[in-house]
């Protein structure tokens, strides 16, 4: 190991008797020493390459080589003042808002022509996201899904949706494998069910310590993406997004501010 590793990885090292829920000491000794931080994107266009990174999404995504991402799936922090690891966000909403544009200005640099981006967002935010992307993508559909929210406060009514919006780069752009415009076969034509942006036939649950079920993520892949497609997640957690991608043979790029986070999503995808 290089000098400048260990002391990046000395400087965010975690106390070995104090593991995160699903971190053993074992994992730690193993995971801890192959962390990857910002410093380590280094790629061009004809360089890529795979990695989950300790880094904030815009210090990551500016290493990015511009037109070089086919997918990019983002769950922004929704909660601003919250314990968030960097106050890159801000205190205010107008703050979060100027942040949020920055950050997709940069995965639109990034992304191919032909490629699509999803953007997570509760109903909070919605209008703000649909704001913002339509600045600067094709908003080409409002995905509706089942999210139920144990922490929901709410004195009224219960909030069980969240919002996921699916723009794209350009209007030359591919779904479920065709060019769109073109006559779709019949199989696609007769299956509502996935092309419908109304998606309440997912499960509730979460699939083995992530956030979200996994077949929400397969469902946004097999609809704009290839096998060996380039992956972006810009706010990773748990390694959602990389385990899905792993498992359906997608390249993933990751990156994560919460360094337990991304040790936990690390082992998940090495035991995949």
């Amino acid at each position: 190991m290089s000098n400048n590793t260990e002391k990046r990885i000395s400087s965010i090292s975690l106390n070995p008797l104090e593991t995160y829920p699903g971190l053993n000491i074992d994992d730690l000794n193993k995971y801890l020493p192959a962390i990857r931080t910002v410093e380590d994107i280094n790629m061009t266009i004809e360089k890529m390459f795979e990695g989950m990174f300790l880094s904030k999404c815009l210090d990551g995504i500016q290493r990015i080589p511009s037109d070089s991402i086919d997918l990019i799936i983002a769950d922004p922090p929704q909660d601003i003042w919250g314990d968030i690891s960097d106050n890159e966000l801000g205190q205010t909403l107008q703050q979060y808002y100027e942040w949020n544009n920055l950050w997709l200005g940069e995965a639109q640099r990034v992304l191919k022509n032909t490629g699509a981006i999803y953007v997570f967002s509760p109903w909070q935010y919605s209008g703000m996201y649909h704001g913002l992307l339509s600045n600067l993508f094709n908003v080409q559909s409002r995905i509706t899904w089942r999210k139920v929210n144990q922490s929901d406060s709410s004195k009224t009514w219960k909030n069980h949706i969240s919002d996921i919006w699916y723009a794209t780069k350009t209007e030359g752009f591919l779904f479920k494998q065709n060019p769109v415009g073109l006559n779709r076969n019949e199989e696609n034509q007769n299956n509502h069910n996935l092309e419908s942006n109304l998606w309440i036939d997912l499960p509730f649950g979460i699939d083995d310590g992530g956030r979200y079920p996994q077949k929400l993520f397969e469902r946004i892949l097999d609809a704009s993406s290839f096998k060996l497609n380039w992956v972006l997640d810009p706010f990773m957690g748990f390694g959602d997004v990389a385990l899905t991608c792993k498992k359906n043979g997608r390249r993933f790029i990751g990156f994560e501010t919460n360094k337990d986070h991304l040790l936990l999503g690390m082992k998940r995808v090495d035991k995949s």
